[in-house]
C-alpha cells in the first residue's frame, strides 16, 4: 500500500505535464507569413494595386488578420493563422497575374495599333 500512495503523486505530477503540452498554443506559420510577404512584395512591384485593387487590399487584409491571430493566446485563432496567410499569398498572385494581363493586353492593343497604322500607310503607298 505504500508504493501505491508513493507513486500516486508522481503519477499525478506526469498527467498534469501530459495535459500541460498538449494545451500549447501553436507556433506562428512564420513559413506561411514569409511566403505571403514574397508573394505580396512580387504584387506591389507589379503594380498590381492599378489592376487589381481588390485583391491587393484583401492579400494586406488578409496577412495582417493572419499576423493578430497568430499573437493571441486562444488555440482556435492561431491555427487561423495559416488559412489566412495562405489566402493572402493566393490574393497576391491573383493580383500580380491581373497586372500581367493587363500589361500583356496594353501591349497588345498598341500593337495592333501600329498593325493598323502600318496597313494604311501600305495602303496610301500603294495607291489603294
Amino acid at each position: 500500500m505504500k508504493t501505491a500512495r508513493r507513486s500516486s503523486p508522481i503519477l499525478i505530477a506526469a498527467g498534469a505535464l501530459a495535459l500541460a503540452a498538449c494545451a500549447t498554443v501553436p507556433l506562428p506559420p512564420n513559413d506561411a507569413f514569409q511566403a505571403a510577404d514574397i508573394a505580396i512584395s512580387n504584387a506591389e512591384n507589379d503594380h498590381a494595386a492599378d489592376y487589381a485593387p481588390l485583391e491587393m487590399r484583401t492579400a494586406h487584409e488578409k496577412i495582417s488578420a493572419a499576423r493578430a491571430d497568430a499573437m493571441q493566446t486562444d488555440e482556435v485563432q492561431v491555427a487561423q493563422a495559416r488559412p489566412l496567410a495562405d489566402e493572402a499569398r493566393v490574393e497576391a498572385d491573383l493580383a500580380s497575374a491581373k497586372a500581367h494581363l493587363g500589361k500583356a493586353e496594353a501591349v497588345n492593343q498598341e500593337l495592333q495599333k501600329n498593325n493598323s497604322t502600318l496597313n494604311q500607310e501600305i495602303q496610301r503607298g500603294s495607291g489603294g
